[in-house]
């Protein structure tokens, strides 16, 4: 039942944040305080990283998801509430048991402020509506998570020998930027969903045309900026633009739902891309 209800945020969510995790760890020095990494040892770690970020993942799909019945109705179906396999209050209870295990396993793992940062953002963005009122608060919100998943899943890979360093925290605080303008992609898929539950995204408040025009030039001008901000040569650039240009393109030619779902998925991809960028610095410091 969990698989089904965190399937869709799973390879937007999990894999992302422990891949950043793993990719940050392997990048050494440069954004971690250890000065040599074994690579072994950051592979060994990565699935606990995934456990712990799908943890807090569950706890919000469960808060979300107790509240979204028209949208769900609508946008995903399949989801345990609109296809009767599960009551709001059978889920309220739920996340009622979920909450002290992610706690526990948070504690265990050395990520307890980041889970207690994501239980706030999860409470802010369901229960105070802030995922509804403004797409600009919504995106903000979405992008502090990010930021919360990406370091808890890196504290998770070094811990016992080393940290995120100071560039670590900005190299994250540039990606949370990144999903913060760009975020709304997710939510040209969800136009239906979005208006029949009165939620005020990018598409419906500024109108879906300048919405994919935005976005794709934040796109683009991103896939320039991280690279750069690196420090990476001309090669550097080659594969985040390549793939940010692929979505500007799809962003402006093919809209129709099933064709911004790709959209979002390829998004995914490319943030991913962002995340591989440390690891153009050298290696030297790198071990089996």
């Amino acid at each position: 039942m969990f698989w089904s209800m965190t399937e869709s945020d799973f390879w937007t969510f999990v894999i992302p944040a422990s891949l950043f995790g793993m990719l940050s760890a392997l990048a050494g020095p440069l954004l971690t305080t250890t000065a040599e990494v074994s690579f072994w040892r950051i592979v060994q770690r990565t699935p606990l990283a995934m456990l712990s970020t799908w943890l807090n993942l569950i706890l919000f799909e469960l808060a979300n998801q107790r509240l979204a019945g028209i949208e769900d109705a609508l946008n995903k179906p399949h989801r345990p509430i609109p296809s009767g396999h599960l009551t709001p209050l059978q889920m309220r209870r739920i996340l009622l048991c979920a909450l002290p295990i992610a706690v526990t396993v948070s504690y265990c793992s050395d990520t307890l402020h980041e889970t207690l940062i994501l239980i706030g953002l999860t409470w802010m963005y369901n229960d105070l509506g802030g995922g509804d009122e403004s797409f600009i608060i919504r995106n903000l919100i979405i992008a502090v998570a990010f930021a919360a998943y990406n370091i808890g899943a890196l504290r998770v890979i070094c811990n016992g020998y080393g940290a995120p360093n100071t560039f670590g925290y900005q190299w994250t605080f540039l990606v949370s930027l990144v999903i913060f303008s760009t975020m709304s992609v997710q939510d040209l898929k969800d136009q239906a969903g979005d208006l029949a539950r009165g939620r005020s995204t990018a598409p419906l408040i500024l109108g879906d045309s300048i919405s994919r025009w935005m976005l794709a030039a934040a796109i683009v001008i991103w896939s320039v900026l991280c690279p750069l901000y690196i420090g990476l040569g001309w090669l550097g650039f080659v594969a985040p633009g390549a793939i940010g240009l692929l979505i500007a393109s799809c962003l402006l030619l093919y809209k129709t739902p099933k064709d911004d779902q790709r959209t979002w998925d390829a998004w995914a991809g490319w943030l991913m891309c962002l995340y591989c960028l440390p690891l153009g610095i050298s290696h030297e410091y790198l071990y089996v």
